[in-house]
């Protein structure tokens, strides 16, 4: 039997906090602070979506909350709806492997896999002829180029991996067991601060969203082969391998 979820928030009021927060975040981008603490919510959704005997039925609210924070991203321009909605079904799949993942590999399998989904397929976008109309998750913080300096170790998508671990952090010291672990939401405090800190005492210049676009191009395609979007790349064949795992385990289960 599937322990029961003892957290004091609803799936609807978490889809509505994380709505507000993300699509704030996006918007306000020259203080995106709320970025990081926007996807906490849809972490613990997962909870409830996990536990539940249809596991499905609550990766709408998922869904719905990415799409109108991607259209908030686009400042409602109803020109990229169409994108929005692809992108945002497709982000959503990163929460419904974790699911699966979980059901067959088990609870050792953490929520940082999410995370591996979530920058394994950013990376999938980024070698597609639309990576120019995609939405990073790494550029709500475009307009603080300050803040990430240390981008030129990690990739451009490294940005990503920083914002939704800060995220799961949040997470933990908010919405994981219905309680509040203090020492946790410190922890996240610092997880902003000290990238941040560093950034300003780095001399060289991060890698922007245009950089990493062209070095992904053909005509740059050395250059990733020899750098490139490092941190996202681990992150996919991460990815690959979790996945393969999981149906492997699930396929050994029916026989």
């Amino acid at each position: 039997m599937a322990k029961k979820n003892k957290s004091i928030w609803s799936p609807w009021s978490l889809f509505a906090l994380s709505v507000v927060m993300l699509s704030a975040g996006w918007l306000m981008k020259p203080f995106p602070v709320l970025i990081f603490v926007g996807f906490s919510p849809l972490f613990a959704i997962v909870d409830y979506a996990r536990d539940a005997k249809n596991p499905w039925n609550r990766f709408e609210l998922i869904l719905l909350a990415l799409s109108t924070s991607l259209f908030a991203a686009s400042f409602f321009d109803f020109r990229s709806i169409i994108f929005v909605l692809i992108q945002a079904i497709a982000f959503t799949l990163t929460f419904v492997g974790y699911s699966f993942a979980y059901q067959n590999l088990g609870s050792r399998l953490g929520k940082f896999t999410v995370i591996f989904f979530w920058l394994g397929l950013e990376f999938i976008f980024l070698n597609l002829p639309w990576r120019a109309q995609t939405l990073f998750l790494a550029d709500s913080i475009s307009l603080m180029p300050d803040w990430i300096n240390w981008t030129n170790h990690t990739g451009y998508l490294g940005i990503s991996l920083w914002i939704l671990s800060v995220n799961l952090v949040f997470y933990l010291s908010f919405f994981h067991k219905g309680t509040f672990n203090v020492y946790l939401f410190i922890l996240a405090i610092l997880l902003i601060a000290i990238p941040i800190g560093l950034s300003y005492q780095m001399d060289t210049l991060g890698i922007n969203r245009d950089q990493m676009i062209s070095f992904s191009s053909e005509s740059n395609i050395l250059q990733v082969k020899s750098g490139g979007e490092l941190v996202a790349r681990t992150a996919a064949w991460v990815s690959v391998l979790i996945i393969l795992l999981s149906f492997v385990k699930n396929q050994t289960k029916k026989k």
